[in-house]
């Protein structure tokens, strides 16, 4: 009545209908990344000494997190797109390319070039009535296209569609990788597969690339609305002049250019730095600290 927009229940507005599925997916997510960073270092090490007995740990471990945590995210993922079906259809019609509605069962397209002014996919491939199977579990189930929503609901088809396939894509070369290690663990030959140790390392940046076209996905999928289907994004837009934002903005990306820029320079110094051979692992007999001696010990040490 006002014309302001009020949540009037944060813990309704935080955990909606979609917040289970998206923590799960997000959190596998994070793990999967780290894994593959984990072994890309491993297979990095290996290729160069296959004999370092840090960089098998390493790599086994970030292998068998690949292999077991893959196949979960993908039955995650298709559980999350059957909820934001339910809950946010335009976004799947983008996802999928559906301009138009198939009564009968519609095809999964695999590839195309979307074209929002002309409605349709060009040079599509496409399995017939798969995307129906995936979505519905059913060959000839209907699905609606963007032909019944209003076209100023749209949101910009053409990232959405190669977003969301630039995420997918890199979850199955994950899986693929899982499976490949699993292979060469049954042969014995884990730390011996130079193939292997190419594949994991050239997957050391995937995970990333798959959470920013996942976001991208999300972020872009649910346009024009800020709050789905009820507040336009347009009529939320803060009142500032263009110098003003672009002034933060500009700050916002010195800033983080210097601290993310010394941190990956940091990181990467330690990602080349191999085990050491015989190097001394963590002690049994004391708990590990960070840094320093904790009071404990040094009390410990002077009664000593």
């Amino acid at each position: 009545a006002d014309g302001q927009f009020v949540a009037a229940d944060w813990l309704k507005v935080i955990f909606n209908p979609s917040f289970p599925y998206r923590l799960v997916h997000m959190v596998l997510a994070a793990y999967l990344t780290t894994s593959l960073v984990v072994g890309a270092v491993g297979a990095w090490h290996l290729l160069r000494d296959q004999h370092l007995a840090g960089a098998r740990v390493m790599f086994s471990m970030a292998m068998w997190m690949a292999a077991l945590v893959a196949p979960i995210q993908i039955v995650a993922g298709d559980q999350h797109g059957l909820n934001t079906l339910e809950h946010q259809p335009v976004k799947v019609m983008a996802m999928e390319g559906h301009f138009q509605s198939h009564p009968n069962g519609a095809p999964l397209i695999l590839f195309g070039i979307p074209d929002q002014d002309e409605a349709k996919v060009k040079y599509a491939i496409e399995i017939p009535k798969a995307s129906s199977l995936i979505l519905k579990h059913s060959l000839d189930a209907p699905l609606k296209g963007l032909d019944t929503v209003p076209r100023e609901n749209w949101p910009k088809v053409g990232l959405v569609f190669w977003s969301f396939r630039t995420m997918v894509g890199i979850g199955f070369l994950m899986l693929g990788v899982g499976l490949f290690s699993l292979y060469a663990r049954w042969r014995g030959i884990l730390y011996e597969s130079r193939w292997l140790h190419r594949y994991a390392l050239a997957m050391g940046p995937a995970g990333f690339i798959a959470v920013l076209a996942g976001w991208v996905t999300t972020e872009a999928g649910r346009q024009p609305f800020t709050v789905y289907g009820l507040l336009r994004t347009v009529d939320s837009a803060s009142p500032l002049d263009a110098p003003a934002v672009a002034t933060s903005l500009l700050a916002f990306i010195v800033a983080y250019f210097i601290v993310f820029g010394m941190g990956v320079f940091y990181i990467l110094r330690l990602m080349h730095e191999p085990p050491h051979h015989g190097e001394e692992g963590p002690r049994a007999d004391a708990p590990a600290r960070a840094a320093g001696i904790t009071p404990a010990q040094a009390a410990h040490a002077g009664q000593g």
